[in-house]
């Protein structure tokens, strides 16, 4: 499994989210993640990969893209 589809797997487990989740689907708009099912996801993501994501990334994640290519060039 890929990054892109393991972060869309944590979505999906770690959030209310029941649409389709796409990488550039918006956060916000398309798959109406709070901010608590946010920091739900990005402590799973953390668990996952044993990394500790700035909270100054998290407040710029707007698609799932923007989560995929912060965790690979920042963290992994």
């Amino acid at each position: 499994m890929n990054l892109e589809e393991k972060i869309i797997n944590l979505i999906k487990e770690n959030s209310n989210c029941k649409s389709e989740i796409y990488r550039h689907s918006n956060i916000i708009d398309d798959l109406n993640i709070d901010s608590f099912d946010r920091l739900m996801i990005v402590n799973a993501i953390e668990d996952e990969y044993s990394i500790e994501v700035n909270t100054s990334d998290i407040e710029k994640f707007k698609t799932v893209n923007d989560i995929v290519i912060a965790i690979e060039s920042r963290y992994l």
